[in-house]
């Protein structure tokens, strides 16, 4: 079987810009909910703008996850040939 070339306990880099478009989505919504509610006009633009801050910090803190797991991944494949080589 092919392997991925991410662990099963991290999703695909792929999926890191998902978090800023559901972010938006999500906050842009609510905020559109409260919009209709409270008789507003500019919770819509607060949300998207909060989803967005979110977002993007997420899809930042999945992408340093997964450099420090594929950057550990190659220490351990280093470390582990260079203890055949020695053997």
């Amino acid at each position: 079987m092919a392997e991925s070339g991410a662990s099963s306990s991290q999703p695909p880099r792929s999926s890191a810009p998902s978090y800023l478009v559901a972010g938006v989505l999500f906050y842009g919504a609510v905020g559109w909910l409260l919009d209709q509610w409270l008789g507003t006009r500019f919770l819509v633009a607060a949300g998207v703008l909060l989803g967005g801050g979110l977002g993007t910090y997420m899809m930042i803190v999945q992408l340093q996850r997964q450099t420090a797991a594929e950057q550990a991944r190659a220490s351990n494949k280093t470390s582990n040939t260079s203890n055949e080589e020695s053997e």
